[in-house]
Order: structure tokens, then sequence, then C-alpha cells
């Protein structure tokens, strides 16, 4: 809430002189950083930038690196343009918070790395199955080799999912 507020009370500054539009152009904010704070929950992202830029279907580019989420929630979903999105240095722990960036259909750059599930069997498979549009994963661009690994990995988890399931099934 800390971060929200130094936001807000950055809109009741005078804004600086200088650099002028060339006439016809309209300033629109496409990127923001959040970094290096210590932010730990997403719940208010959506009125946060809602408030400080005039278009938020606009923004491609968001930056919350360092900070200590742990979740992520659809507020990004408010953000369809968004292609590029920074959660390196965090705290999240669960690839199903993957899952959720799934609905972001112009989601190309993701970085996830310095958070506890980079450490989990199978993260990069899983993630670029998950999130098939990604070009880049953690700074690494994504090869054929990349995604061959991602389906067999898809396959893989799928075939023990239904043979678990045939498993619990048989059990009772």
């Amino acid at each position: 809430k800390q971060w929200y507020q130094r936001r807000v009370r950055a809109l009741e500054e005078e804004p600086r002189k200088g650099t002028k539009l060339k006439e016809g152009y309209t300033e629109v904010v496409t990127a923001m950083r959040y970094n290096n704070n210590s932010i730990n929950d997403l719940a208010d992202l959506v009125p946060a930038i809602t408030s400080l830029v005039v278009n938020p279907a606009a923004v491609s580019w968001l930056d919350f690196s360092f900070n200590d989420i742990n979740s992520l929630n659809d507020s990004l979903l408010n953000f369809p343009g968004l292609t590029t999105l920074y959660l390196h240095g965090n705290q999240i722990t669960s690839l199903n918070e993957v899952k959720r960036l799934a609905a972001l259909p112009n989601l190309r750059t993701l970085t996830l790395h310095g958070n506890p599930l980079e450490a989990l069997d199978g993260y990069r498979q899983f993630v670029l199955g998950t999130l098939p549009t990604l070009k880049q994963l953690d700074f690494s661009s994504v090869t054929k080799q990349d995604r061959a690994d991602a389906e067999n990995w898809k396959k893989l988890c799928s075939k023990k999912m239904k043979m678990s399931k045939k498993k619990k099934v048989a059990e009772e």
C-alpha cells in the first residue's frame, strides 16, 4: 500500500516542463516499473495504474522484479496488451501461479528466475508448455528444442495425471 500512496502523491505534483510531443501525438504510457520495492500483493495494481495512466489497456511492459510477491492474481488480466512481464526476484513458489498468465494472449517475454518455483522439476518446460506464445523466458530466447521439450513434458505429465486418476478410481 505504501507504493500505491507514493504513486498517488506523484499525481499531485506539477508536471515538469521540457519535452513536447509533435502535433497530433498524445502521450501514452506503455511501460511501468515497480521494481525493487516491498510489494507483496498485486490486489491494488489496477486502481494504482488506472490512476496513473490514461489508457491502462495500452500498458505493454510491467516490471515487478525484486519485490516480495508470492502469488499472482487476476488483476494482471486487465492488461491484455501486456507483452513483457518481469517477476524475477520475488517469492512465487507454485507453478499454478503461471497458469493465470495463460490468459494474456500477447505475452512474449517473462522473467521468473530468482523465485522459489525456479527450483522445481520441469520448471522451464512447464512454463513454456503453459505459455506457448513466449519468445523469451528468464532473459533466454526460447528455442525449437525448448518447445519440443515443453511439449514432451506436457504429454508425460498428462499421462501421469491419467494414470493417477485411474489408480484412485481403482482403489475406491
